[in-house]
C-alpha cells in the first residue's frame, strides 16, 4: 500500500498526461476528417477542368498541436496555376502553418496584453508547445487589424447617443512624443441585461484619417445607420475644443458635458469642504445647471487652496460657457416630442476608454502609430462581436485571395449517379505514381478478367 502511494501520480500530472492524450486524439481525427473532404474533393471535382498532379503533406499548428496531413495538388487547367481544391474548400491558406481559431486566439491574448511576449508565453504555457513567436502575433495582429471589416446592415435610428474622448499614447522612434487618438462609441440607448443595464447595439469608430474628426464620424455613421433629417444626436464629452464642433456638423445634436470630468474637477477645487461638494455633487447629478453654477459662485477665492485659485477662475468661467451643456438631454428631446422613457443620463465615455488605455498605456510601453492603431481596432472589433474576424468587402475594396468564399459545386462535378465498384469507380492506386509499383503492375495485369 506505501508503495501504491508514493508512486500515485500528482492530480497536475493526470490532468498533463490526458491533455497530451487529447491532443494525440485530435491530430489524428483531425486528419482523418482532411483527408477524407479532399478525397472527396478527388472524386468529384471537375476533372476537365482539374488535373491531379500529385499528393503533398502539409502541417498545421492548431488548439490541441500539430496536425500533419496529405492533400492533392491539382492544376487549373484554364488559368494554368497550381491550386490545393482543399484550401480553397475550407477558406483556409494551407501554407499558412497556423490555424485559423488558434491565430484569433493569438490576436485576442495580445489584445488583452499586457504584451506580445506574456501573449506568447500564455499561448505556450496553455497548449504544451512554442506556437508562434512574439514577432509573428504582432505581425498577423497588424494584418488583420488592417483587413476590410464586413459589411454591415444599416440599421434605423431616431436618436443615437455618442460618447467621445481622446486617449493619448506615447510613440517610439517618431519627432512626437505622443499622439491622442480620437474615439467615439455610438450606441442606441440602454436595455436590461440581467440586473446590470448595458448599452444597446455598440459601434466603435477610431480616427485614422487626415481630414476632420467630424467629417469621418459622418461618414461612419451614413454607413451604418439609416438618418435624415429627423436623427437625433446625442453627444457626451469631456469639453476638448474638438468635441465640442460636434454641434456645427450636425443641426440635430445636443452635446453634454461628461459629467464624470465636471465632478473631477470640481472635488479637486473645493473636496476639502464637505457641504459644497455635497450640493455641488447633487446637483450635477440631477443635472441642474443653476443650482450648480449659483453654488461654484457662492464659493469665495480664499476658500479654495492658493494653488489651484488661478485655476478655479479659469475653470468657473469654463462653467459658464458650457452651463447649457450642464442641462438634461432629455428636455430638448421631449420638446421635440421624442419619447424618453428608458432614456438615462450620459457618462460612459470614461469607462469605455478605461479598456483601450488597460492595454496600450499599462506598463509604460510607446507605440508605432501603425501598431497602436492595429491593437485599438482589435479591441474594437472584439467588443462589437466577440470575434476577431475581417473578411467582407468594404468600400469597393477586395477580399484577400485566401480568404475569398467559394462555390464549390463550380469546382466539383455534380455526382448523378452511385459508382458499382472498381469498374464504374477508381482505384486510385492505377491513377496516382504508385501505378508502377508490383501491386500496381499485377492489378492491371488483371484486365479483362
Amino acid at each position: 500500500m506505501k508503495q501504491f502511494i508514493t508512486t500515485m501520480p500528482t492530480m497536475k500530472e493526470i490532468e498533463q498526461w490526458i491533455f497530451r492524450k487529447l491532443q494525440e486524439e485530435f491530430a489524428k481525427a483531425m486528419k482523418r476528417v482532411l483527408e477524407t473532404l479532399d478525397q472527396q474533393i478527388l472524386e468529384q471535382r471537375d476533372r476537365t477542368r482539374f488535373r491531379a498532379k500529385e499528393q503533398k503533406e502539409t502541417g498545421v499548428n492548431t488548439v490541441f498541436g500539430t496536425v500533419r496531413f496529405k492533400r492533392w495538388l491539382f492544376q487549373d487547367r484554364q488559368t494554368g496555376e497550381y491550386v490545393y481544391l482543399l484550401d480553397r474548400m475550407l477558406q483556409f491558406e494551407g501554407r499558412g502553418k497556423v490555424s485559423p481559431h488558434l491565430e484569433e486566439t493569438a490576436i485576442a491574448f495580445a489584445s488583452q496584453g499586457p504584451s506580445y511576449r506574456d501573449s506568447a508565453r500564455r499561448l505556450e504555457q496553455l497548449l504544451g508547445y512554442n506556437v508562434l513567436s512574439h514577432q509573428a502575433i504582432r505581425q498577423k495582429l497588424l494584418e488583420r487589424a488592417e483587413q476590410p471589416m464586413n459589411a454591415v446592415k444599416r440599421r434605423p435610428a431616431r436618436v443615437l447617443f455618442v460618447e467621445v474622448d481622446g486617449l493619448y499614447t506615447k510613440l517610439q522612434r517618431s519627432k512626437r512624443r505622443g499622439m491622442e487618438n480620437e474615439i467615439a462609441v455610438v450606441h442606441e440607448g440602454w436595455e436590461k441585461n440581467g440586473k446590470r443595464m448595458q448599452l444597446k447595439n455598440k459601434q466603435y469608430y477610431l480616427h485614422t484619417g487626415k481630414g476632420d474628426f467630424w467629417e469621418g464620424f459622418g461618414d461612419f455613421l451614413a454607413e451604418r445607420y439609416e438618418m435624415d433629417e429627423n436623427t437625433w444626436l446625442v453627444v457626451n464629452g469631456d469639453g476638448a475644443p474638438w468635441i465640442g464642433e460636434c454641434t456645427s456638423y450636425f443641426h440635430q445634436c445636443v452635446y453634454q458635458l461628461d459629467r464624470f470630468h465636471v465632478a473631477r474637477e470640481l472635488k479637486r477645487f473645493v473636496g476639502h469642504l464637505p457641504k459644497v461638494w455635497e450640493t455641488l455633487r447633487r446637483s450635477l447629478a440631477k443635472q441642474d445647471a443653476t443650482t450648480l453654477l449659483a453654488a461654484v459662485e457662492n464659493v469665495s477665492e480664499q476658500e479654495v487652496p492658493e494653488e489651484n485659485r488661478t485655476d478655479w477662475e479659469q475653470y468657473k468661467s469654463f462653467l459658464k460657457r458650457h452651463q447649457k451643456h450642464l442641462e438634461d438631454y432629455r428636455k430638448t428631446l421631449q420638446a421635440q416630442g421624442i419619447d424618453t422613457s428608458g432614456m438615462r443620463p450620459m457618462g460612459s465615455a470614461e469607462a469605455q476608454m478605461r479598456i483601450f488605455a488597460k492595454r496600450t498605456k499599462r506598463g509604460g510601453y510607446s507605440w508605432s502609430v501603425r501598431g497602436v492603431r492595429a491593437v485599438l481596432r482589435t479591441i474594437m472589433r472584439m467588443k462589437e462581436t466577440g470575434v476577431v474576424e475581417w473578411t467582407e468587402e468594404e468600400h469597393g475594396g477586395k477580399q484577400p485571395a485566401s480568404r475569398q468564399g467559394v462555390n464549390m459545386r463550380k469546382l466539383l462535378k455534380q455526382v448523378t449517379r452511385e459508382a458499382r465498384g472498381c469498374v464504374d469507380g477508381m482505384m486510385r492506386i492505377l491513377q496516382g505514381p504508385k501505378q508502377s509499383s508490383t501491386t500496381g503492375m499485377a492489378l492491371k495485369a488483371l484486365r479483362g478478367y
